[in-house]
């Protein structure tokens, strides 16, 4: 009980800047060893507080509610949905760094993402990116059709190169075990909540990608990211450039899984990137340590495995390249 009580302690003193409802949530639910008790009823992957305020607030918690009443009398809806779900996050901003690790890739380009929830990762050439430098300048980069009804922006640090072109991705492609099927209402609606309470820009952003998805469908295959990868890597044509991109996915795998991928992709042709906290592949951890010094929070964007820059957890900003 009491390490459910401090992850969800810790939780809110994360959650502060960007939510101030989950923050205050999180902290209620530390605070009250009913509420405790009842989450700890649930699997242990289960229990993640994120995972657990999004199933409140499906099963009808509004954001002025009160979450300990609300557990308590409806923890039988948010216990099931909690089971039944995962978070999948799927910011479409994480498409910035993807671009930014693909400038020295030749093109054409096949691009599979693992842990690709909705899909919307696999679209980035169909979003405007916007790349702020550290002078203030901002570069833009359009899909070849014309600006974009999605326009994300990307803040980068004194270090970092800024992206000048937009991929040519001839074929897309989605691994998960249980991916987000937008022609399903209750897929959209999870999805939907998933974004926090205060963040309406990353909801509108969410709108219109869910829009482009809808008009350009991403290829989603059910599987694992072990065990199905290199079967879905082999249907990308072989007159591309493989591109296996794993954004903040590996962390829900157990480190014995995540010793397998790694063995996994290194075994397949084509490239690897990867976007990872600094301690969850520990050898990516340990040149990044080398590279680019940091904290152990930090985002790690890695290239076959070499770190080449700190990256925000969503995307949104760039802090610092590999010095070459």
């Amino acid at each position: 009980m009491d390490l459910t009580a401090d992850r969800y302690r810790r939780f809110a003193r994360e959650a502060a800047p960007r939510s101030f409802t989950y923050a205050a949530w999180a902290l209620a639910i530390a605070d009250d060893a009913d509420c405790v008790a009842l989450i700890d009823t649930l699997p242990l992957s289960s229990r993640q507080p994120v995972l657990v305020l999004t199933a409140a607030r499906v099963s009808g918690l509004s954001v002025h509610g009160n979450i300990c009443a609300w557990l308590e009398g409806e923890w039988d809806s948010v216990a099931q949905i909690a089971r039944g779900r995962f978070t999948q996050t799927n910011d479409p901003r994480r498409t910035m760094p993807l671009l930014a690790a693909l400038q020295s890739v030749p093109g054409p380009i096949a691009l599979l993402e693992v842990g690709a929830s909705a899909g919307l990762g696999l679209l980035g050439d169909y979003y405007s990116h916007v790349f702020a430098d550290a002078a203030g300048q901002n570069h833009r980069i359009d899909p070849v059709s014309g600006a974009s009804p999605l326009e994300l922006t990307c803040v980068l640090g004194p270090t970092v190169p800024v992206p000048v072109a937009m991929p040519t991705i001839v074929w897309r492609a989605g691994l998960d075990r249980h991916p987000v099927q937008l022609e399903h209402a209750d897929d959209e609606r999870w999805l939907r909540a998933l974004v926090w309470p205060e963040e309406h820009e990353r909801a509108v952003q969410l709108d219109a990608a869910i829009a482009i998805a809808r008009e350009h469908p991403p290829h989603l295959v059910t599987g694992d990211a072990v065990d199905g990868l290199a079967a879905l890597a082999a249907q990308a044509p072989r007159e591309a450039t493989l591109i296996i991109w794993s954004p903040a996915v590996l962390v829900y795998l157990a480190p014995a899984e995540r010793a397998r991928f790694v063995d996994t992709v290194g075994s397949l042709r084509g490239h690897w990137i990867s976007l990872d906290g600094r301690r969850v592949l520990p050898v990516v951890g340990a040149r990044a340590d080398a590279a680019l010094p940091g904290a152990d929070d930090d985002f790690v964007l890695s290239f076959d495995g070499h770190p080449l820059a700190l990256v925000s957890p969503h995307g949104d900003r760039i802090d610092r390249w590999v010095a070459h």
